[in-house]
């Protein structure tokens, strides 16, 4: 086949299958320089592979990029690091495109909250949950359904999570950043006398905690919510090493490894125990898992473009993806502007789950925290190795943690806990867990009173790395 043949395939699939390319086209796609340079070099490239092949074949989509699924000079997407997913309609059956024309992205105000979690931040930035970063649990399930096809189980798992340990749970409603005088009792009226919510940026509580992929220990520089370029870097030296150019499980993995072994060494009030230390290795896994370009393991990329507009991860040099010394800084997050598509399946708390034994069964990190003394206070030994029991293991955490923690609205137990059922138990009893959480009227015990007294009630009061602090 010759490089003209292949590039009139490449126009003629653009014509039918890139009206979303409007109003630049696909002419302007060509005519930038960077992108022109890409596209000939591997049509040239694959135009070599075919002459010297019999059979065609699937081009290398890592660090070489390219052509995939190019049979009989039928060009069914361009795969490019750079400049993303370049699908046509056959790629994408199934999937949704991004971003939405009413859903503009608009850089956070002075006020407007935003943390340590780039999906949610990049929601905000998008309008798909309030711009000022203050949500319910509600606006956080429909809007992580909507972009990131988040099964309801698990959004009502980490939103109502969320809520209980660094929101105002009557309300629903919690900062996805750090505190906020809007949050709280009486839409924060009796924050004076209750306290205010730590936002979800609380360390040590449900959705935050040490070793994560991009922000800081909270016990080193006090600060838990800034992105760290570095820290980014050393997670694009992986996708290199270990996701072939893609930011992969496998590449996740190792930099949660190297990102743990880190933070222990230099944090002597490191923390790292359940169930925080289970959302924080999860975050881990929705990095491939829902920023992918298309659904991983069906034919989506974690690709560079893709993976740097979330997390806000702007490159200092352009046309360099492929050099581990590549250094970044930080914009707002954003959909990537390109063109992107949704995973076509909704994430359930098993597969997240199964995510979170991956990262863990791999990088094998010990659970416990650091005591007052700065020794090491051991966590579980064992913990549940497989998805459905893990599964149930949390829900049941979140039961047996919240009633030592509810500082701001303790005399209210009664319909935290009617409310936590209701939002949690369809989710809970589809798992078939052993219905064992308190009932709807308020009683009850759960199996892991012991197990929350010791590694994740008392025992964090106990650890000063914990960052739980005992209101009296």
């Amino acid at each position: 086949m010759h490089l003209s043949a292949v590039y009139i395939a490449f126009l003629a699939a653009s014509a039918c299958a890139f009206p979303w390319l409007k109003p630049e086209g696909i002419e302007a796609l060509l005519s930038h320089p960077e992108a022109q340079a890409e596209i000939k070099t591997r049509l040239a490239e694959h135009e070599a592979i075919q002459n010297s092949q019999p059979e065609p074949r699937k081009l290398n989509t890592g660090l070489v990029g390219g052509l995939v699924t190019l049979l009989d000079g039928t060009l069914s997407a361009v795969l490019d690091n750079v400049l993303g997913l370049i699908p046509t309609n056959d790629a994408v059956k199934g999937l949704k495109k991004f971003p939405e024309a009413k859903y503009p992205f608009r850089a956070p105000g002075s006020t407007d909250q935003r943390g340590p979690c780039p999906g949610l931040n990049t929601l905000a930035n998008h309008g798909y949950i309030p711009r000022n970063g203050i949500a319910t649990i509600g606006q956080i399930n429909a809007a992580t359904a909507a972009v990131f096809n988040m099964g309801a189980d698990l959004s009502s798992l980490l939103s109502t999570g969320g809520a209980l340990d660094g929101g105002d749970i009557i309300s629903q409603k919690m900062s996805i950043g750090g505190p906020d005088s809007r949050v709280g009792v009486l839409n924060g009226g009796l924050n004076k006398l209750l306290g205010t919510p730590s936002g979800i940026s609380g360390h040590g509580k449900f959705n935050e905690g040490d070793a994560s992929a991009t922000r800081e220990d909270f016990y080193l520089n006090g600060d838990n919510i800034s992105f760290k370029p570095e820290l980014f870097k050393q997670l694009h030296q992986q996708a290199i090493a270990k996701g072939n150019g893609t930011y992969s499980v496998d590449a996740i993995k190792e930099h949660f490894k190297n990102r743990y072994a880190a933070s222990k060494a230099a944090n002597k009030q490191f923390y790292f125990n359940l169930p925080s230390s289970a959302v924080v290795m999860g975050a881990y896994y929705f990095i491939p898992g829902f920023f992918s370009n298309g659904t991983i393991g069906a034919g989506g990329v974690a690709n560079e473009a893709s993976i740097t507009s979330f997390y806000g991860a702007k490159p200092t040099k352009k046309g360099a993806w492929n050099d581990p010394a590549l250094t970044y800084t930080h914009v707002p997050e954003r959909i990537p502007e390109q063109g992107w598509y949704r995973r076509a399946t909704p994430m359930t708390v098993v597969e997240a789950v199964g995510g979170i034994l991956d990262v863990y069964l791999y990088a094998k990190p010990a659970m416990g925290g650091s005591g007052a003394d700065q020794s090491w206070v051991l966590g579980p030994l064992n913990i549940p190795n497989n998805p459905q029991a893990l599964s149930c293991f949390l829900y049941n955490a979140i039961y047996a943690n919240f009633p030592s923690e509810l500082f701001n609205s303790v005399v209210l137990l009664q319909s935290v806990v009617n409310s936590l059922s209701g939002l949690l138990a369809p989710g809970y009893k589809a798992l078939g867990c052993t219905i064992n959480f308190p009932d709807a009227s308020g009683t009850g015990a759960t199996r892991y009173d012991a197990w929350s007294k010791r590694y994740v009630g008392d025992a964090k009061y106990k650890a000063t790395g914990s960052g739980w602090y005992r209101k009296l």
